[in-house]
């Protein structure tokens, strides 16, 4: 049987990350050698915060976990590895850049590159931090949605975006992760979809989510099993 060529070998990604093990960006990277993309760099700058909060329900895989370290990986990989901070590090030009890891990103570098991340969230309808856990709450859908970043946070250029199927039988961790490996496969996959015609999202109020309190937390669990006798659909 002969097999195609995509033209996955030709395409120069970029992608942004943190120069520690990082479970998102291993993961991604391991996506796209899978896949067959060759031409790979990493920008990998320091972690610029320190963690203070933790939270009751940890619904993201642990960051670091039984993985390389990402310079080990791209080494692994034949892909290339750059170290330093976004704004002080020349930045080569890409077919697109993927968000694993970043913080906030200068400005002129969003404006220069087509820069896509992957937000745990319906945009427009859940936007910030701890999305997945905000959903449920507020009884909004549970989802993922790719998009290129530009002027508003969690909002603007959609690429694509999916709504995660819950049942009766999905518990927390269940639908989280879903979210989470969502988020790898559509990140990935909106390389093939950057020069398509994207839908524009305005956010639909200016409520950015910061982490969710813990005593919000202590009563999430018993506000799932509401959440799944309910059909959420976007309004």
């Amino acid at each position: 049987m002969e097999i195609k060529n995509t033209g996955r070998d030709k395409k120069d990604i970029g992608i942004f990350s943190y120069d520690i093990r990082h479970r998102k960006t291993y993961d991604t990277l391991c996506l796209l050698k899978a896949k067959g993309y060759e031409k790979v760099t990493v920008y990998a700058q320091p972690l610029h915060y320190r963690k203070t909060f933790e939270p009751l329900l940890k619904h993201r895989p642990d960051i670091g976990i039984d993985i390389p370290d990402i310079e080990v990986t791209c080494r692994n990989f034949s892909y290339s590895f750059v170290k330093g901070r976004f704004g002080e590090i020349k930045i080569a030009k890409h077919d697109v850049i993927l968000v694993c890891g970043a913080g906030i990103i200068p400005e002129d570098i969003v404006k220069r590159h087509i820069i896509v991340n992957a937000h745990p969230g319906y945009i427009p309808l859940v936007r910030g931090l701890d999305s997945f856990k905000w959903a449920i709450w507020e009884e909004k859908p549970i989802g993922v949605t790719v998009h290129v970043i530009g002027d508003y946070v969690d909002a603007g250029e959609v690429i694509d975006r999916k709504i995660m199927e819950i049942n009766e039988n999905t518990t927390f961790f269940e639908a989280a992760q879903n979210v989470y490996e969502n988020e790898i496969s559509m990140l990935v996959a909106a390389i093939e979809k950057i020069n398509e015609k994207h839908i524009f999202m305005e956010p639909e109020d200016t409520i950015i989510h910061k982490r969710m309190p813990h005593e919000i937390e202590k009563k999430l669990m018993d506000k799932f099993e509401e959440y799944k006798k309910k059909v959420i659909i976007p309004r």
